[in-house]
């Protein structure tokens, strides 16, 4: 019997966000997902400081009513408010970052990818611009390219530990577990409440047939996020793989349950087709 593993989650502007502290903003680290189900990334956007005036005129009042609208669901909407910052100031990079995040959220990974070439154009040291092409790359199934560009975001800023957690997943999509773990470390270690690369590290355990191990890295991330679905269901699956099988229905009915408060009706479908075949 063979669970699966979920390894990513969709990330859709109004569901669950997790924040960390960004200079003088909030960064928000969103999983993604692409048609590769072994490749999770996170992208790097930044959450308006203040509320965009109510008649934007400038560059800046376009791009944060852009922000705003991304972060409620409105995608259109955003492109059309980064497209006139852009217009207005067509080397405001940041907007090029942010439109590219936009359309990689809606699937359109080229557009995405020319957004984060001319933000990387306007300012060479775009470390997210660079992150975040990666994560594109990686989307496409291009591996070596999305290394290139997580690397490059690591001579930028070495404390990155998104790009890290990212080059990790890249690494273990192409089977190379052992770098990816130690690309999971290194993220760790830069950013100890870093619950999404505890959970990769746990997937990349799983598949290295570690559960016990496995286990201890979903442990982790469920103390920092209580309410991580993911990492539930993939602590359930570890403990099957165990013979544990009492465990693991406990788990996977909590990643289901979270999965339906979230409203994410696919990967509740996904657990729910897990716990089917656990009962078998």
């Amino acid at each position: 019997m063979r669970l699966q593993l979920i390894d990513k989650e969709w990330t859709r502007v109004g569901r669950a966000l997790s924040l960390m502290a960004l200079t003088a903003f909030f960064a928000t680290i969103t999983v993604s997902c692409s048609q590769n189900k072994d490749v999770l990334i996170t992208e790097i956007g930044v959450n308006p400081p203040r509320r965009p005036p109510s008649q934007p005129s400038k560059a800046g009042d376009f791009y944060i009513q852009g922000q705003y609208k991304h972060l409620r669901g409105d995608a259109q909407g955003a492109i059309a408010d980064y497209t006139k910052a852009i217009n207005l100031n067509p080397n405001f990079g940041a907007a090029y970052n942010s439109r590219g995040l936009v359309y990689f959220d809606i699937g359109d990974r080229e557009n995405a990818i020319a957004d984060y070439n001319r933000a990387i154009g306007i300012n060479a040291n775009d470390a997210e611009a660079y992150n975040n092409r990666g994560n594109a790359r990686a989307a496409q199934g291009d591996r070596n390219g999305a290394i290139q560009d997580y690397n490059q975001a690591i001579r930028i800023n070495p404390r990155y530990a998104e790009a890290y957690n990212n080059r990790g997943n890249t690494r273990a999509a192409g089977g190379d577990r052992k770098a990816a773990i130690l690309d999971y470390n290194q993220a760790i270690a830069l950013q100890p409440k870093y619950a999404v690369a505890y959970n990769n590290r746990g997937n990349a355990h799983y598949g290295e047939g570690n559960y016990q191990n496995a286990i201890a890295d979903y442990n982790q991330a469920i103390r920092i996020n209580p309410n991580f679905a993911a990492a539930y269901n993939n602590r359930g699956n570890s403990r099957a793989a165990q013979g544990d099988k009492q465990g693991a229905i406990a788990d996977l009915q909590k990643a289901a349950s979270f999965f339906q408060q979230q409203n994410n009706q696919p990967l509740y479908q996904k657990v729910m087709d897990n716990i089917k075949e656990l009962g078998q």
